[in-house]
């Protein structure tokens, strides 16, 4: 997560290497944006940029997870070690 974290912050850092993009919304979401940027005193593009980042790092720490999730997943196929299934642990412990 720390490296998602230093990445939002490289993100915001540098004005100078930016891009412009377009891209269609609808009304009900153009109109939610007006009313809060004129509310927060705020550019539309700030709320934009924002939302995009929020929702692109937690997209980053989902492919992360799963990145991590699929090695360990691998490593314990490759050591060869027996899977023990839920229901055994739970005879075993009488849960």
């Amino acid at each position: 997560m720390q490296g998602v974290t230093n990445m939002a912050k490289e993100i915001g850092s540098d004005r100078r290497n930016t891009v412009s993009i377009s891209a269609q919304i609808s009304a009900e979401l153009s109109e939610m944006l007006n009313r809060i940027s004129r509310a927060e005193e705020r550019s539309k593009s700030y709320y934009i940029k924002k939302g995009l980042e929020l929702f692109l790092m937690s997209k980053l720490e989902d492919i992360k997870d799963y990145e991590e999730a699929d090695r360990s997943y691998r490593e314990f196929i490759a050591s060869g070690e027996k899977l023990i299934p839920f229901s055994e642990i739970e005879k075993k412990h009488d849960l």
